[in-house]
């Protein structure tokens, strides 16, 4: 079943929380200033103010890792929101943080994001074999080892396709925040059907008991 990811949204009682990325509850305040705490601070040596701050301050607390999160109107200010899904953890770290680097980025520039996820789809292509120099010819090869045609084609709609350099105006992203996020899920998405797919059902196979393997591969061989 593919992952459904809601992220944060101010108003909603649970979302995937931004800390710990689990599907939670999530708690309500409104901030309020003190002058008086139970700890050190560098407040104290300065003049300090007791208020309850303007109604568009809000804090929410995660039910499932106790971290809070700050906004201002409608907008989470810390920690930085991000509205794409997790990255597979079947991707190498390197993909993994290219993929954490544009996810941070899309709200600000989507054409950024746009050119970190290129280059991420260049690492997923080299991580399954492709040479990594050319795109349209690694998902053309990826596409007749098993993946899905369709990808090819969503790539192409995207325009993601190309040399190995990231030129201007092959990216055609920079104004559509909501199709960048269409090129996370691909990533996402290839990876899924290539790597954790494939690896799930080796596991599976492998803990068959020896008998049984040994069947299968007699009739294999027959």
């Amino acid at each position: 079943m593919p992952f459904e990811h809601f992220p944060p949204a101010l108003g909603k009682g649970e979302y995937h929380c931004p800390y710990c990325n689990v599907y939670a509850k999530q708690f309500y305040a409104h901030l309020l200033t003190l002058t008086q705490f139970n700890w050190r601070s560098e407040v104290a040596s300065q003049s300090m103010f007791n208020e309850v701050l303007p109604k568009d301050w809000i804090v929410t607390k995660c039910q499932h890792c106790s971290q809070v999160a700050f906004w201002h109107g409608q907008n989470m200010i810390y920690p930085k929101k991000t509205i794409a899904a997790p990255p597979n953890q079947d991707l190498s770290e390197s993909i993994q943080a290219d993929y954490h680097e544009a996810a941070s980025v899309l709200a600000d520039s989507p054409r950024a994001a746009a050119a970190l996820l290129r280059l991420a789809l260049q690492k997923l292509c080299v991580q399954l074999g492709e040479e990594g120099k050319n795109i349209n010819d690694d998902i053309k090869s990826l596409v007749k080892k098993g993946l899905n045609p369709l990808v090819q084609k969503s790539l192409d709609a995207l325009r993601i396709t190309g040399n190995n350099a990231v030129h201007p105006g092959e990216i055609d992203l920079s104004e559509e925040p909501q199709r960048v996020l269409k090129l996370f899920e691909l990533i996402n998405f290839i990876a899924n059907k290539m790597i954790t797919e494939p690896k799930e059902i080796e596991s599976f196979y492998d803990g068959l008991p020896s008998g049984a393997i040994q069947a299968v591969d007699k009739r294999d061989k027959a």
